[in-house]
């Protein structure tokens, strides 16, 4: 049930990065939708308790996901420092 709920996440989370056409903080936490729903998957497919492969590899699939949206709002707080908005329609600009 988990692992059903997880793939429509995903795919929810893919139609969504599609649809956003206004600010790029709401992007960054449909990619954190994402990343969650991608790590349940793992998790359901590997098992919780199969050993200390599937910890390890999610420990490091989670510090992956904070990394990326550690990136992300810093890329964001730069855009928004240069530029003065948030949009994504400016940041094709690619004026830093």
């Amino acid at each position: 049930m988990v692992l059903y709920l997880s793939i429509f996440l995903f795919f929810l989370s893919l139609v969504l990065v599609f649809m956003q056409k206004s600010h790029f903080l709401s992007v960054l936490l449909v990619l954190e939708l994402m990343t969650l729903s991608l790590f349940m998957m793992v998790v359901c497919i590997m098992g919780v308790g199969s050993g200390l492969t599937s910890v390890s590899f999610g420990l490091i699939f989670l510090v992956f996901g904070v990394y990326e949206a550690a990136n992300g709002l810093g890329l964001l707080v730069s855009r928004s420092r240069a530029s003065g908005v948030d949009q994504i329609s400016s940041l094709f600009m690619l004026s830093f």
